[in-house]
C-alpha cells in the first residue's frame, strides 16, 4: 500500500514528473472555481441578511400593526398590553407623517418624519453624530442630509392634513434640527427624520398611529399569539415589504442557478482535467500493463493520483477562503464606499465541507471511468499514439 501511494502521489507532483505543471494548473482551477462559488455566496447572504436586518429593525419591524382608530394613549395602552406577550421583547406606538421640506439653503426634499416611542433595540440602530436624538420639540436629521440640513437650523415642512371645507388641504410647520443621526441603511437616512410622538403631535394632530413589534420568536408564530390575544390586522415583515420579499425571493432563485452553473463549470473541469491528466500518463499505464502490474494496481495508482491533485485544488481553496474572510475587515470601508451598506461576511463551512467532498468524488469517479476507458485500448496504441480516445 504505501507504495502505491508514493507511486500516486509521483505520478502527481514530482519533480521529475514532465506532467507535473498540468497538475498544478488543473489544481488551481480547482481552487479558483471553489473560492469564487464560496465567495459569490457568502456576498449573496451577507446582503440579503444585511438588507432585512434594517427592514426589521429600523423600517417596518417584525410585525405591525395598524391602529389608526386609536388616540395616542390608547394606542400605548394596546402597545403595553401587546408587550406582556409571550415572545415580545417589545411593542411601541409609531406614526410617520409624509413632508416636504425646506431648508433654509432653499433646497426642497421630499422625506417623512418619523415619531416613535423608541425601544432599545431602536435607539441601538440609532447614532448620534450631534447633539441628542429624540430630544422635545426638535427633530433629528441625517447624516445623509447634512449638507442641507444642519443641526440647529429651522426647516419648514409641508404636509396634507384634513380640512373643514375641502377633504385634504396642505399646511407648514416650522421646526427645529436638533441632532444629526446616521445608520446602516443609506435608504432609511436619506428619506427620514426622527422625532417623539409628542413631538410629532404638535406639529400635527392628523396621525395615523401603528404598533410596532419586536420578537424573539418566529415572525408567524408571533402573529398568531398576537391575534389570538385579539388584536387584529397585524402584518409580517414579509407582508408589508411583499414587493421587496418578492423581488429578493427571485433574486436568491437566479442567484442560485448562476452558483449551480457555477459548481456545473466547476465540475466539467474536474472531469476534463482529470481526463487529460490520464491521456498525459497512457503511455506510464502501458509500462505498467507491460511490467505485469495488475489492472486493481493501476485503476487504485491513478485514482488515488486524480485524488491528490483534487485534495490539492480543495485544500488551496478553502485556504483562500480563509484568508479573504480574514483579510474582508481591512477592506470594508472600501466596501461601504462602492455599495453603501456594511456587509459582514461569513462562510458556512458545513456548506463549503458538502461541496468539497461533491467535487472530489465526482473527481475520483471521473478518473476511474476513465482509467478502465483507457485500458480498454491496445498496449501498442498507448506507446505509439499521443491520444488514443
Amino acid at each position: 500500500m504505501s507504495i502505491l501511494l508514493r507511486l500516486s502521489s509521483r505520478y502527481a507532483f514530482s519533480r521529475q514528473n514532465r506532467h507535473r505543471g498540468s497538475a498544478i494548473r488543473i489544481a488551481l482551477g480547482l481552487a479558483l472555481g471553489l473560492f469564487a462559488i464560496v465567495m459569490v455566496l457568502s456576498f449573496m447572504q451577507a446582503l440579503q441578511s444585511n438588507q432585512f436586518k434594517d427592514i426589521r429593525t429600523l423600517e417596518s419591524f417584525d410585525l405591525q400593526a395598524d391602529v389608526s382608530s386609536l388616540s395616542l394613549s390608547e394606542a400605548r395602552r394596546e402597545a403595553a398590553a401587546i408587550a406582556t406577550l409571550d415572545g415580545i421583547e417589545a411593542a411601541f406606538v409609531w406614526a410617520d407623517l409624509p413632508v416636504i421640506i425646506q431648508g433654509e439653503g432653499g433646497r426642497t426634499i421630499s422625506a417623512r418624519i418619523r415619531g416613535i416611542d423608541a425601544p432599545p433595540s431602536f435607539i441601538d440602530a440609532v447614532n448620534c453624530y450631534k447633539g441628542t436624538i429624540f430630544s422635545e420639540g426638535t427633530v433629528a436629521s441625517s447624516w445623509a442630509n447634512s449638507l442641507w440640513i444642519k443641526d440647529g437650523e429651522t426647516i419648514t415642512a409641508t404636509f396634507l392634513r384634513r380640512g373643514k371645507q375641502a377633504t385634504i388641504v396642505p399646511a407648514s410647520k416650522k421646526v427645529e434640527v436638533g441632532s444629526i443621526y446616521y445608520t446602516t441603511s443609506w435608504e432609511f437616512d436619506q428619506t427620514t427624520l426622527l422625532s417623539t410622538l409628542d413631538t410629532l403631535s404638535t406639529i400635527t394632530e392628523d396621525l395615523a398611529y401603528h404598533i410596532g413589534i419586536y420578537t424573539s420568536l418566529d415572525v408567524q408564530r408571533a402573529k398568531l399569539i398576537i391575534t389570538d390575544a385579539g388584536l387584529m390586522g397585524v402584518k409580517s415583515y414579509q407582508e408589508v415589504n411583499a414587493a421587496l420579499w418578492g423581488a429578493m425571493l427571485l433574486e436568491q432563485r437566479m442567484m442560485t442557478l448562476m452558483l449551480l452553473l457555477m459548481i456545473l463549470i466547476v465540475l466539467v473541469h474536474a472531469y476534463s482535467s482529470t481526463r487529460r491528466l490520464l491521456l498525459a500518463k497512457q503511455r506510464e499505464v502501458a509500462m505498467l500493463m507491460t511490467m505485469g502490474a495488475r489492472v486493481g494496481t493501476i485503476h487504485a495508482a491513478f485514482v488515488l493520483q486524480s485524488a491528490y491533485v483534487t485534495l490539492l485544488g480543495l485544500v488551496v481553496g478553502v485556504i483562500l477562503c480563509w484568508g479573504a474572510l480574514t483579510l474582508y475587515p481591512h477592506l470594508s470601508a472600501f466596501v461601504y464606499r462602492k455599495m453603501g451598506t456594511h456587509l459582514v461576511l461569513a462562510i458556512n463551512w458545513g456548506q463549503v465541507l458538502g461541496l468539497s467532498v461533491g467535487i472530489l468524488v465526482f473527481s475520483l469517479i471521473s478518473s476511474l471511468l476513465a482509467i478502465r476507458r483507457l485500458l480498454r485500448a491496445d498496449i501498442m496504441e498507448m506507446f505509439v499514439y499521443e491520444e488514443i480516445y
